[in-house]
């Protein structure tokens, strides 16, 4: 039995303590309850959200005096016990008080949550929030050894402050009780002085399977980022990545459900990838037969040209930009290139050529290249279009 049920069974089954002038109260003005009511089951939780998944802050027993303050049409209640309820509260924003195990608040807006932890997401705090000047109890201190100001302290709320329950488990008064009496005569009740520790696992100590829960849960998180990084890539390489779902899903639990998951995420990107290199290996294939078959020709055109003599040159127009980023146009015949061409009278557009094959007359002129002649064009006559 951990000090969290233990709290709870002492407390709840004979009232909350308070102080030895009465329970200590929030600054703020305390709203009055709509009524009042008693819980109507055994193992019922109060909450610290109106939502079933919220932490527990109580396990009220049985028959115990609640007042109501909010009725939510989700089918929640707002209720307050007798005495308050055992929360934590940051050290940081409290300042030990004149009389033993009572603390001044010295922070505006603080928090009151279920657990030690600042975490909003799983550790939502109660509505209600403290104000400087307010007084709390204390229960203990999370680490004994740290000082105050970086510690947790687990108190007792002050009065006013509420949690949630569903409203299905609070039944109302019985016929000539009433509710406001009750509450002073509970309040009276209350033992003058907190029931005496337990020592037992902190409920902030993960077990040995909540740590390897979390531990799998980082692991998981880490090898879906990875996937994700690796997916954006050209070359994709998703093996060890695999092999961390992999290793995942032999730990079991259900990290394990989530792993197989990704595993077939990552067999659909391992097949699509596949795709991609056949069809580019395709591509190429391709390219290389088309270009086999058009130097082929060339070849041929080679030796049976019937063009022979009557051009000064000829080929198929190609288009090259230059590192200046203006085109240029040069000859090709087969694999070799011919001849640079250029048209200063404006006469030809050869970018309308561009994978043509032609025939030209005209002049050398000096190389612009070193390694070809250049012809300024006279004439030019489409022999093909490929």
């Amino acid at each position: 039995m951990n000090l969290r049920t233990v709290l709870h069974l002492v407390v709840l089954s004979s009232g909350l303590y308070a102080a030895v002038h009465g329970p200590l109260q929030a600054s703020a003005p305390k709203d009055e309850p709509l009524r009042y009511g008693r819980i109507a089951a055994e193992g019922i939780t109060i909450l610290n959200l109106a939502d079933e998944k919220g932490k527990p802050v109580a396990q009220p027993q049985k028959g115990q005096l609640v007042a109501v303050y909010k009725e939510h049409a989700s089918g929640w209640l707002e209720v307050e016990v007798p005495g308050g309820y055992p929360v934590w509260v940051f050290g940081k924003f409290l300042a030990a008080g004149v009389e033993p195990n009572v603390y001044e608040v010295t922070g505006s807006g603080v928090n009151l949550r279920p657990e030690p932890s600042s975490d909003v997401v799983t550790n939502f705090p109660l509505p209600q929030r403290l104000q400087p000047g307010d007084k709390v109890r204390g229960i203990e201190l999370q680490d004994p050894a740290k000082p105050l100001a970086d510690n947790w302290v687990r108190v007792w709320s002050p009065a006013g402050v509420r949690a949630f329950v569903k409203s299905s488990v609070v039944e109302g008064l019985a016929a000539g009780e009433a509710g406001a009496a009750l509450w002073g005569q509970a309040l009276q009740a209350l033992p003058a002085a907190p029931p005496a520790r337990v020592e037992a696992v902190r409920p902030n100590e993960p077990s040995a399977a909540e740590k390897k829960q979390s531990e799998g849960q980082t692991a998981l998180e880490a090898a879906r980022a990875a996937l994700e990084n690796e997916r954006k890539k050209d070359t994709p390489d998703y093996a060890p990545i695999r092999a961390e779902f992999e290793k995942l899903v032999t730990e079991g639990g259900s990290i394990a459900i989530e792993a197989r998951a990704e595993l077939r995420t990552v067999a659909t990107l391992v097949e699509a990838a596949h795709l991609r290199a056949d069809l580019e290996r395709e591509r190429l294939r391709r390219a290389d037969e088309a270009r086999a078959a058009q130097e082929k020709v060339w070849e041929q055109s080679k030796e049976k040209d019937p063009f022979g003599g009557v051009f000064p040159a000829r080929g198929v127009v190609e288009r090259r930009t230059s590192t200046d980023g203006i085109p240029r146009f040069f000859l090709r015949f087969g694999q070799d290139t011919v001849c640079e061409l250029v048209c200063s009278s404006g006469r030809y557009d050869l970018s309308t050529f561009a994978g043509v094959e032609v025939g030209v007359h005209g002049n050398e002129i000096a190389s612009r290249t070193g390694e070809v002649p250049t012809f300024e064009l006279s004439k030019l006559e489409v022999l093909a279009v490929r």
